[in-house]
C-alpha cells in the first residue's frame, strides 16, 4: 500500500480527494492511495456521491477507536467522528436536494378517480 501527496490539489482526484478529507499528513495517514483510487473508480462519475461515501469510510475509521489516556494526556477520537459523519450528512443532504438520493419508501396510492366530486348533500337540497 502506498500514501502520496503532492501538496497541490489540482494535479490528481486522489490529491483532491484527500485535501477535502484533511488526510494529508503522512505520519497518521486515513487511508491508503488504493483505497481513495477504489471510492474514485466506484462513485467518481457523481462528485456528492463520491465524498458522502469518503466521509463515511473516514468515519468509520475513527469509530472504532477508543478514548485513551495516560495520566494528563488523553485522545478522544469521538470528535473527529462527528466531525466526518457531519460533513457525510452535509454531502447527503447535498445528494437529497440534487435528486440523485431517493429513500426506499413507498406509500399506497390516496387518490382515485371523483374523489374530488361533491357528494350529494341533505343539507343544500340535492337529493332528488
Amino acid at each position: 500500500m502506498s500514501w502520496n501527496y503532492s501538496g497541490d490539489p489540482s494535479t490528481s482526484e486522489i490529491d483532491e480527494l484527500r485535501f477535502i478529507l484533511a488526510d494529508t499528513d503522512q505520519v497518521s495517514p486515513i487511508f491508503q492511495d488504493e483505497e481513495l483510487q477504489y471510492l474514485i473508480d466506484e462513485y467518481g462519475n457523481n462528485d456528492y456521491m463520491l465524498k458522502y461515501q469518503a466521509f463515511r469510510a473516514a468515519a468509520s475509521q475513527f469509530a472504532r477507536a477508543i478514548k485513551r489516556s495516560l495520566g494528563p494526556q488523553s485522545e478522544d477520537p469521538s470528535g473527529r467522528l462527528s466531525y466526518y459523519n457531519a460533513r457525510a450528512d452535509e454531502y447527503k443532504k447535498k445528494l437529497a436536494a440534487k435528486g440523485l438520493y431517493v429513500p426506499k419508501y413507498q406509500y399506497p396510492k390516496v387518490f382515485r378517480k371523483g374523489m374530488m366530486d361533491n357528494p350529494p348533500s341533505p343539507y343544500r337540497g340535492d337529493y332528488v
